[in-house]
């Protein structure tokens, strides 16, 4: 697996909920990339604002403008979960006014995502509300194009699936079979059977599916607002239903891949470090890091989930 961004249309939210729980319980080394032109919530939802926003896209796109993108690239992410050097975050811009400030970085940084791919470390990408063309510009279409699969995320009632719809359908005009399968849109579902279940949703949307995320609102404030995990956190429904959910995107990175034969792809500049550089000495940063604990993954019996 290498590239999965995670999108969704206006009035469907739960977007940056399952990139985190997909994150958190990914087989593999993941750089989770908040991506969303709305502005940051992670640091201050899932962080509980504990750590400064002084990393990420932004800081990365002034790198970038001075031809410096591939060297600053890791230096911009922070530890998604404390001690767990497999499981990096790059946070995203500050508010919706600083986006014009990065329009020029997204092409050069889907690149560098992808090229992560030959480290064996896998990217996960927070888009948020994605554009529905007309006269919405949409400057992260290049991290579109190159996505192993882009999970549209929507809920199962009738004014998300809508919604939905109405961006399934600006991306693509044949809503057919085949078209399921050549597409790397995919329907997420996040909370079925309220009352749709997924493979309504897909059906609706003329789309394949990877499944959906358990409707757990009391564990879900873990991720979204940092809320203290309980002990049965780690095997919440919210929890339990991200793996068969990583298990299904797999199969569908792989069949895609083999249909169009493309295998691991090289990418002819830009290759960027393999992996992040092993943390050494300890920074004013990382020294904050271990006082505060920041994130529900402090020593408080969450660190086992």
């Amino acid at each position: 697996m290498a590239l999965i961004a995670l999108a969704n249309a206006k009035g469907s939210p739960g977007t940056t909920t399952a990139a985190l729980v997909l994150a958190l319980q990914w087989p593999r080394p993941v750089l989770l990339v908040e991506a969303d032109l709305a502005g940051s919530s992670i640091l201050a939802g899932y962080f509980r604002g504990q750590l400064p926003h002084d990393r990420g896209l932004q800081p990365l796109a002034i790198a970038h403008s001075h031809g410096d993108l591939e060297a600053a690239f890791w230096e911009q992410t922070i530890p998604l979960v404390r001690n767990d050097p497999d499981k990096k975050l790059l946070p995203g811009i500050v508010s919706p006014h600083t986006a014009p400030a990065v329009a020029n970085l997204w092409g050069p940084l889907a690149n560098q995502l992808v090229a992560l791919e030959r480290g064996g470390i896998d990217v996960l990408v927070d888009l948020g509300r994605l554009g529905t063309g007309g006269a919405v510009r949409e400057d992260r279409e290049p991290i579109v194009r190159l996505a192993d699969q882009v999970l549209i995320t929507t809920g199962s009632r009738l004014p998300d699936i809508a919604v939905t719809r109405e961006l399934v359908k600006s991306r693509t005009s044949v809503v057919d079979a085949a078209a399921r399968e050549l597409t790397n849109l995919t329907a997420l579902t996040v909370g079925p059977g309220r009352p749709y279940d997924a493979n309504e949703i897909a059906r609706t949307l003329g789309l394949g599916t990877v499944g959906s995320l358990a409707w757990d609102p009391v564990n879900a404030e873990v991720l979204s607002v940092g809320s203290p995990a309980g002990r049965r956190y780690s095997t919440s429904p919210l929890v339990r239903s991200a793996a068969p959910v990583i298990s299904r995107l797999q199969d569908r990175t792989e069949k895609r891949r083999a249909r169009f034969s493309t295998g691991p792809r090289e990418v002819g500049r830009g290759t960027g470090p393999r992996r992040p550089p092993e943390q050494t000495g300890t920074s004013a940063r990382s020294a904050a890091w271990s006082v505060q604990g920041a994130g529900p993954w402090q020593g408080d019996g969450r660190g086992d989930a």
